[in-house]
């Protein structure tokens, strides 16, 4: 989703609402992305954030931190979400509706 501006993500998201059950019968979406400030801060994190930065730089892209994820998931009509820190820079967010 880094690729696509906020308008965008949410127009995605409420499509994939559409299109998944509710969240009692097991509905959610998966995004891998970056969310900025989560996860540890050792030097080789904050290196590989660093290179993250550039490449996204480079693909005209954008890095939310969790405040910005989280109002792009709200406006598309979800009512949870939940972050789980993983590869690195990246992280899984389940957003449930």
């Amino acid at each position: 989703m880094h690729d696509w501006r906020d308008s965008e993500c949410i127009t995605i998201l409420k499509n994939c609402k559409k299109a998944i059950p509710t969240r009692d019968a097991g509905g959610k979406v998966i995004i891998v992305d970056a969310v900025v400030g989560a996860g540890c801060s050792t030097p080789k994190h904050r290196e590989t954030q660093v290179l993250y930065d550039l490449f996204i730089m480079v693909a005209n892209g954008i890095e939310r931190d969790e405040q910005e994820w989280r109002n792009i998931i709200l406006e598309a009509g979800f009512t949870h979400y939940n972050i789980i820190l993983v590869l690195g820079v990246r992280s899984i967010i389940e957003v449930y509706p």
